[in-house]
């Protein structure tokens, strides 16, 4: 609620920004910068789109692109969940709305198109009665029948992992998303990037658990793997030194236990 209510704000302050001199005499690259910091993202984004390539402002006009993508797919996030929140809460036609709104700042979202058609569907076909149960079996139905609908729950869940710098549990939902569609939209091309980041921190986990070993902190460097392994369980390098780890654990165990034993009093 506030966030939308901060994004009418935004854009009923900037409504005439276009008047402003600093946009007037700006360049395309500094009127879109201007346009965007006031909060009038598409704007923004077209101005920005149109910098030639030539222009000295070129790559800061593309980097400005990416910034204003991001922030859509956030707001378009933000729209999303709350969709979801009022969809949860019976209010269908709110839901739809939200929905709709999500897909305005991301068109490529197939999750929400198929939530405005179900929903929307929904709604023709009770007659606004028993709402519930229709759009429960329907999404069980595009759930279990419809691989790019998985797919894209998947790839979009991804990207939320991926935005929010969570490296492991991005990968496993792209690799989902594969599993439903194998060649689904860039999914390829994010979940190498997202392995790399990820086997960058499992790299840096396993190399503190071996000096942790090395220096016979042996519960210490098991923290450390485990680590690594919760990232990246299928890491043989981390399970090896952790199974290494773990037996040399056992043997000081049973010598301890031992030693206590023979000091006991007859």
């Amino acid at each position: 609620m506030y966030f939308r209510i901060f994004i009418l704000l935004s854009l009923m302050l900037a409504g005439c920004v276009q008047m402003s001199p600093r946009y007037m005499k700006g360049t395309e690259y500094e009127r879109a910068l201007f346009l965007y910091e006031n909060g009038k993202l598409k704007e923004a984004l077209d101005k920005a789109s149109s910098v030639p390539r030539e222009s000295e402002d070129y790559k800061s006009a593309k980097k400005l692109i990416a910034d204003i993508n991001t922030a859509h797919l956030q707001i378009a996030r933000r729209h999303m969940e709350l969709a979801e929140d009022l969809e949860r809460a019976g209010i269908f036609r709110k839901a739809i709305e939200e929905y709709k709104t999500s897909l305005e700042y991301n068109p490529s979202n197939i999750l929400a198109k198929n939530k405005v058609q179900t929903l929307t569907g929904a709604l023709k076909e009770a007659g606004n009665a028993d709402n519930k149960n229709v759009v429960k079996n329907r999404k069980k139905k595009e759930e279990r029948d419809d691989p790019e609908y998985n797919a894209n729950l998947h790839y979009m869940r991804g990207r939320l992992y991926m935005d929010s710098k969570v490296w492991g549990k991005a990968v496993e939902e792209f690799n989902m998303a594969l599993k439903y569609v194998a060649p689904y939209m860039n999914t390829r091309e994010l979940l190498s990037k997202c392995k790399k980041e990820r086997d960058k921190i499992v790299d840096r986990y396993i190399k503190n658990g071996i000096a942790y070993f090395q220096a016979e902190e042996m519960e210490l460097a098991t923290k450390e793997w485990d680590a690594a392994l919760e990232l990246d369980p299928a890491n043989k390098t981390a399970a090896d030194y952790k199974s290494r780890a773990e037996v040399i654990m056992n043997r000081l165990k049973n010598i301890k236990e031992k030693q206590v034993t023979s000091e006991r009093p007859l």
